[in-house]
């Protein structure tokens, strides 16, 4: 196979009657670029698959959302510019585009990667030119000491894995914290640090994080193809981007009020009420947009339109859990 080259708006005065409004939540769709659902994993009593949901009340529907048409037992693992990376059993890897159903499997690694403990997976590609793409896996090398890591990276380019050791011994990497943003793969690490990898030049660096991140902050990439962080405070959700000499400058903001009653609300500007603090998840979208767990749901908010879209799952939505959720942005690539 070659690679070539819905959304939630508060207005005053809305009818509560209406079928397709939720309170003072209005559905509408969403911008091109905008993030358009996430992969997850469903457990049934069979095995664990694949599954997506869209955001929004008019989604744009895959024609196979399970990807059933892949091999059995595959786990997604990352998603960049409408391709998607599953792992299968044996170090196989598959490259998916879910809008054609169609896929590719990738050479297996020369050095097996263990399946018990999965390495963290990361899928790099540009938005002008997704059929050029790196598959990168970072994986715990050497024994004892300080952990050091190993990046496996493979190249479309080339049709060949590589291997590139870490220069430098790296904090724990927060488990499914991995995103492609500004052609590097970045994870957070337990310090409050990125771990940024450039698989084309092979270098990677340790960034710090935004000032003021503790717990509460997730990264993505967003506002063209940026690497941008979200993180809560008490009082709102911020946008971080890294610019230049890896400086972060803060792109947005909104405001939130957790704690209180009567959640759902935004009008003119006034804060998301809510009753526990958002919960922000990797996020990825052409716009100023982020993903977050709010109050048992998961929503889409776009700082630039002030739109906010909530996932629609077919039954309960699932509990959060970083490393099932991967944030899927439908774009015009065929495979």
């Amino acid at each position: 196979m070659e690679f070539e080259d819905g959304d939630w708006v508060i207005t005053d005065g809305a009818d509560v009657d209406d079928p397709a409004i939720d309170g003072e939540w209005v559905v509408d769709n969403g911008d091109e670029g905008a993030v358009a659902g996430v992969f997850f994993h469903a457990v049934s009593t069979a095995a664990r698959r694949p599954a997506y949901a869209p955001f929004g009340h008019c989604p744009r529907d895959l024609p196979d959302p399970a990807l059933s048409f892949l091999p059995p037992a595959v786990s997604v693992g990352s998603s960049s510019h409408g391709l998607v990376l599953c792992r299968g059993a044996w170090s196989s890897y598959y490259i998916c585009n879910p809008a054609t159903a169609r896929w590719t499997p990738i050479p297996r690694p020369p050095r097996p990667h263990p399946f018990l403990s999965s390495p963290a997976l990361v899928l790099v590609s540009r938005p002008d030119s997704p059929s050029l793409f790196h598959l990168v896996c970072l994986l715990e090398s050497g024994t004892g000491g300080a952990t050091a890591y190993r990046f496996d990276t493979f190249s479309s380019a080339t049709g060949e894995w590589r291997s590139d050791p870490a220069p430098f011994p790296a904090d724990p990497i927060v488990p499914g914290s991995g995103v492609s943003a500004a052609g590097m793969a970045c994870w957070r690490t337990a310090s409050t640090a990125v771990l940024a990898y450039d698989p084309a030049a092979g270098a990677a660096r340790i960034v710090p994080a935004p000032p003021g991140c503790g717990d509460d902050w997730q990264l993505g990439e967003a506002g063209g193809g940026r690497l941008c962080c979200a993180r809560v405070t008490e009082s709102a959700v911020e946008i971080h981007a890294l610019g230049p000499s890896d400086r972060w400058t803060l792109l947005g903001l909104f405001a939130v009020a957790a704690g209180a009653d009567g959640g759902d609300k935004w009008e003119g500007g006034e804060p998301i009420v809510c009753r526990e603090a958002p919960r922000p998840l990797r996020f990825q979208s052409a716009n100023l947009e982020v993903v977050l767990w709010v109050d048992g749901r998961l929503v889409a908010v776009d700082l630039g339109s002030r739109w906010v879209r909530e996932l629609r799952f077919d039954g309960p939505a699932p509990r959060p859990d970083e490393e099932e959720y991967v944030a899927h942005v439908l774009e015009p690539v065929s495979c």
